[in-house]
Order: structure tokens, then sequence, then C-alpha cells
């Protein structure tokens, strides 16, 4: 029975990584296409550092 509902989360769990992973790249996607700098490691990390901080906040 555990099992059984580990496996369903897993999947579920699974399915929402990729959704989100599939989007993010969409946006790097259109970003390129449409002649944009990428942002660069240094930019990502700013960026990451500020959203986690609106996150806790």
């Amino acid at each position: 029975m555990w099992t059984a509902i580990f496996a369903i989360t897993t999947i579920i769990c699974a399915i929402g990584w990729l959704s989100r992973y599939i989007s993010c790249m969409a946006i790097l996607y259109y970003i390129a296409e449409k002649g944009y700098k990428l942002p660069n490691d240094d930019d990502i990390r700013e960026c990451a550092y500020e959203v986690v901080k609106h996150l806790f906040k």
C-alpha cells in the first residue's frame, strides 16, 4: 500500500519537475531566438539570491 502511494507521489513530482524544466528551457530559447543577451553565471546567481530573499521575506 505504502509503495503505491510513494510511487504515485514520485510520478506526480517527476511530472512537475519535467514541466518546470521545459518551461525554463522555453524561456531561454525565446530569449536566444529574439537576440537578447543570455545571462552569465553572476547574473543567474544574483537573480537567484533575490528570488530566494523575496520568497522567505
